[in-house]
């Protein structure tokens, strides 16, 4: 699932989107065994690290990006993955972050792997925090989704080559059928090249699976 973009022009970019720890602090111990996939170069991982949590691991198709993590932050646990399933057990993380992942994901059936696979990762009772945008009510965001030739509303290429997606929320509460949403919230933020945007941060519940538990 490797992208050559984010192998180049990409691998150098400044993530922004807000990383949700007070979320984060609010339902998650320390201890908490904790997966950010598609952690990009561990920007995530820094501030999870800094506010006492240990127990992480990152993962991310691009090894551009995750040699970047690894020279920038030689102390986090970043691993290359580019292919599913990812090398560790189901139920393995308290909790799985999905920072602006899904936003670089255009296709569906690749979004909807993704989900699957942090629903398999998250231990029942566990958390995923889906952060990642909405479609944008902007007029410069309405004209680019116009101009757009994708035949998916909310996908558009970015000059330098870069695809991203921008999504209706059915849409994404429907990608994760074996979780429940807990919290939902927006916020401003800017895109990569710093315009203006709307973001979501959303808390996912993974239930049960029918019959669990006797």
């Amino acid at each position: 699932m490797a992208n050559a973009y984010w192998e180049g022009p990409g691998s150098a970019k400044t993530f922004t989107h807000p990383v949700p720890l007070q979320a984060i602090a609010a339902r998650l111990t320390p201890d908490a065994r904790v997966l950010d996939f598609g952690c990009g170069y561990g920007r995530a991982m820094r501030d999870l690290a800094r506010a006492g949590y240990r127990d992480t691991v990152g993962t991310d198709p691009s090894a551009a990006l995750i040699a970047r993590g690894r020279r920038e932050s030689p102390d986090l646990r970043l691993e290359h993955a580019p292919e599913l399933p990812l090398a560790h057990p189901d139920g393995a993380f308290d909790a799985v972050l999905l920072i602006s992942v899904l936003a670089v994901v255009p296709d569906d059936g690749d979004q909807r792997r993704i989900a699957a696979e942090a629903e398999r990762l998250c231990a029942p009772g566990g958390l995923v925090f889906l952060c990642d945008y909405p479609l944008q009510n902007s007029e410069h965001y309405r004209a680019v989704y116009a101009a757009s030739p994708h035949p998916v509303h909310g996908v558009f290429t970015t000059p330098d080559g870069g695809v991203f997606r921008h999504h209706d929320r059915s849409h994404l509460t429907a990608l994760f059928p074996a979780c429940e949403v807990v919290a939902a919230e927006e916020s401003e933020t800017t895109s990569l090249t710093g315009r203006p945007m709307r973001a979501l941060q959303w808390v996912l519940r993974r239930t049960p699976a029918p019959g669990a538990g006797g």
